[in-house]
């Protein structure tokens, strides 16, 4: 335990999302703000500002008297996080084919994650694969310079990967790189309409490829370490 409090409940939001993203945090599990308090140092109310944004967010849900748990995502939320994240990123990759129109987009760090992506699908790392995928759809919309798309985006991910982790189907020969791959070309193409297309079909893919007929088993159990 940390001798130091800390102040910053923005460290609270962020250390939810990095274990989702991770994996290391599952859908139904309940969250203790003594754990966090002890845990990573921080106050009492520091961890119930960070909650409460997360409950905002939809990460975390509220319920009297149960405190706060990770969210389970049902088959229909599942399908509208990805109805919201196709209306968000539709707007990202207009304004990055517009900045390729006009020179202004650089892309090596995105060519840089589908090539990491492509090595670890190889080596079947599929933890860090999923974390980079995410990373991939984040890096795209911070490549807008519009901090309110990125804000928009950002907790649709990890709900992505709850949702994920919930319906995955093991018999899906689904595979994100190679779709990623073919969405920076299109965008590079500098042509919107298949750049939208590739996006559509990419996030349409990530739905088809779960498994809404078995269901998981929610998870009620405390969580207390996040790495």
């Amino acid at each position: 335990m940390s001798t130091t409090i800390k102040q910053n409940p923005e460290e609270v939001v962020n250390l939810v999302f990095e274990a989702i993203l991770k994996n290391r945090l599952k859908p139904g599990v309940k969250l203790s703000e003594i754990s966090f308090q002890e845990e990573f140092g921080y106050s009492r109310s520091v961890v119930r500002q960070g909650f409460d944004k997360l409950v905002d967010s939809g990460l975390l849900i509220y319920k009297k008297n149960q405190g706060v748990s990770v969210a389970y995502p049902t088959e229909a939320e599942t399908k509208q996080i990805y109805e919201a994240r196709k209306a968000i990123e539709n707007g990202v990759i207009m304004i990055l084919v517009d900045k390729h129109q006009k020179n202004t987009l650089d892309l090596s760090d995105i060519d840089s994650l589908i090539i990491n992506e492509q090595k670890l699908h190889h080596n079947l790392e599929h933890e860090e694969l999923t974390r980079m995928s995410c990373d991939f759809h984040l890096t795209l919309a911070e490549l807008c310079d519009n901090k309110f798309i990125v804000d928009s985006l950002r907790p649709l991910i990890p709900l992505s990967t709850l949702a994920a982790s919930v319906y995955s189907d093991p018999k899906s020969s689904f595979c994100s790189f190679s779709e990623h791959y073919d969405l920076v070309e299109a965008i590079k193409s500098n042509d919107l309409k298949k750049a939208s297309e590739s996006i559509n079909i990419h996030l349409d893919h990530c739905v088809q490829s779960l498994n809404f007929n078995d269901k998981a088993i929610k998870n009620n159990s405390y969580s207390h370490i996040f790495s």
